[in-house]
């Protein structure tokens, strides 16, 4: 429950209002196919989910360093 009602963006918003405009045409259209993608988009948008789930396609920072530094004697060639 704490999921349909936290963390509420732009794109979450835009999805729930694109949605609803695709169920209402398809409702004056009478066609259940274009239904049934304003159903799955309007799921998409109160449940948080998108292709890879919530914040699924965000890569990850790796914050390995290294422990020793290597420096590196440069000689000047004339």
């Amino acid at each position: 429950m704490k999921t349909l009602t936290s963390n509420w963006h732009i794109m979450r918003i835009i999805r729930l209002i694109l949605a609803l405009a695709i169920i209402v045409q398809s409702w004056y259209m009478k066609d259940s196919t274009t239904a049934v993608l304003g159903i799955i988009l309007l799921a998409s948008a109160v449940f948080n989910i998108g292709c890879c789930g919530p914040a699924g396609c965000s890569t990850s920072f790796s914050s390995s360093k290294k422990s020793q530094e290597k420096n590196t004697a440069y000689e000047e060639v004339v």
